[in-house]
């Protein structure tokens, strides 16, 4: 497409077209350039994206999209367009250069504080196994059979790779997506102009409050996704959560999940009739509209109901059948960090979970807790530059539910691990628990925790950094994996990782 006909649409566009080249592709990140790129730029919280300017015409930009006019130095022969808010430009540029990949394809969007990767799983899953060949894209990346695509850093992409990604899997065959949609997603618009057959709602917990004013315009953020649907589109919505009923009393075509309904409240559209817990999953019936649907699967935990629920709720939303829907929730196995058992040979029950807010915390430790039957010590941090009035939060959970909480650091960034710590204690000295242990050292702590568990009934939670391959220190990305760091300390034991 030529650079006019891709431009054509934005409003108060000023600058040279140059020798209006074509454009193959929208980036917005210097690294990922390849030569016919449109390199889109801006000056952001941390950096200024101009900077970086150069180094995308080195690498093949074929014209650049910014907030102000060219820095001296830099190629004149490269058309350089300024627009006022570049960022917010990136869906309709995506749209314009991709197509509307959304409209051929049934797109799943999931959004709430946790629960969002596995649902999105689920649903994928059923979709596959209902004939529709299903994309994902959210915290774990973006993944179809044959994608070429490079390691997403956050929940939900820029718009103008969401658009690329959703091109990409429709043309190896992808009939749908499912999408993993973050409040940071809908406020900033990066999955602006995309329409969805379903909205799905799992919970609201404190969280990001370093980005959001309060709860309230936390909540807003979410709800924004129901603004997107297509107009025979479906919000799925979870009716245990209180923000959950809010939604539900103003959406139209809505379908609800749940258990815990109130007394005086209708049971949910889909509800469990049974469920049974063991260390190797959970099996059971659910009611849906269209009937009773037994199910059995390989994911642990209590909570993990709620997300079955949830993937069930949108088969029904999409009419899947419902051999399909037990099909998909059957192939789900447990993903990377997400109640993850680590099995290297020992005799006590070792987890990975992402939890990094109390309500998380707290769902894992009482999962874990119900499925081994043990005593449970539980390691834990805080990321740095992130919500602070969390950390004293965390602490109160793990020391009120852990029967032994060792409290580490957890991608620090630009902050003091002690002082990230010393935060944490509040909630610990305040649950009463005086055991607790400090070791700011994750490695350390990591240890430390296996070997208590390797001298009696113990389980071991490891909790914060879930599938993530990196601590961050300062602005440091330093190689480190918690299921690495486990593994290795297990088959380093003299007894080879067994415990007694």
């Amino acid at each position: 497409m030529k650079l006019s006909q891709l431009v054509s649409g934005l409003a108060a566009v000023s600058g040279d077209l140059g020798k209006d080249p074509e454009v193959f592709g929208v980036r917005h990140d210097s690294r990922q350039v390849v030569a016919g790129d449109l390199f889109v730029t801006w000056k952001g919280e941390h950096r200024d994206g101009v900077e970086f300017a150069g180094e995308a015409i080195g690498r093949g930009a074929v014209a650049v999209l910014a907030d102000r006019e060219r820095p001296a130095g830099l190629d004149p022969a490269v058309p350089w367009l300024v627009v006022a808010a570049p960022r917010s430009r990136l869906a309709e540029l995506g749209a314009a250069l991709y197509g509307h990949p959304d409209r051929a394809m049934r797109l799943i969007g999931v959004t709430g504080t946790n629960g969002k990767s596995t649902t999105v799983e689920l649903v994928a899953a059923m979709l596959d196994a209902a004939g529709v060949r299903c994309g994902r894209i959210g915290t774990l990346g973006a993944r179809f059979p044959g994608l070429d695509t490079a390691a997403i850093e956050r929940t939900s992409p820029e718009a103008s790779d969401t658009y690329r990604l959703l091109a990409g899997m429709q043309t190896l065959g992808a009939g749908a997506a499912a999408i993993e949609v973050s409040s940071h997603a809908l406020v900033q618009g990066r999955v602006g102009g995309l329409a969805f057959d379903v909205g799905v709602f799992t919970n609201l917990t404190r969280d990001h409050l370093d980005f959001h004013a309060d709860l309230e315009d936390y909540f807003a953020a979410k709800a924004r996704l129901f603004d997107q649907l297509k107009p025979t589109g479906r919000a799925v919505i979870c009716a245990d959560d209180p923000f959950g009923r809010r939604l539900l009393d103003r959406l139209p075509r809505v379908l609800s999940y749940g258990g815990a309904a109130a007394a005086d409240a209708p049971r949910p559209d889909v509800s469990a009739a049974r469920a049974d817990f063991d260390p190797e999953g959970m099996r059971g019936e659910i009611r849906t509209p269209r009937g009773a649907l037994a199910f059995h699967s390989p994911l642990l935990g209590r909570y993990n109901l709620d997300n079955i629920l949830a993937a069930v709720a949108v088969g029904e939303a999409l009419e899947l059948p419902h051999a399909a829907v037990a099909a998909g929730i059957a192939a789900t196995r447990p993903l990377p960090g997400r109640m993850e058992p680590v099995r290297a040979g020992q005799s006590f029950p070792v987890l990975i979970d992402y939890a990094h807010t109390s309500a998380a915390l707290e769902a894992a430790i009482r999962s874990l807790r119900d499925l081994a039957g043990r005593k449970v010590v539980v390691v834990f941090g805080c990321g740095g530059d992130r919500d602070p009035g969390k950390r004293p939060l965390m602490g109160r959970v793990a020391g009120s539910l852990a029967d032994l909480p060792i409290v580490t650091s957890d991608n620090p960034r630009s902050e003091d691990p002690l002082a990230i710590i010393a935060a944490v204690e509040e909630g610990l000295r305040a649950s009463g628990n005086t055991g607790y242990r400090v070791v700011p050292d994750r490695r350390e702590a990591i240890r430390r925790a296996l070997a208590v568990a390797a001298q009696g009934n113990w389980a071991v939670l490891v909790a914060g950094k879930g599938h993530e391959s990196v601590q961050i220190v300062g602005d440091q990305r330093l190689a480190f994996s918690d299921r690495d760091e486990i593994e290795r300390a297990l088959l380093e034991r003299p007894s080879g990782g067994t415990g007694g």
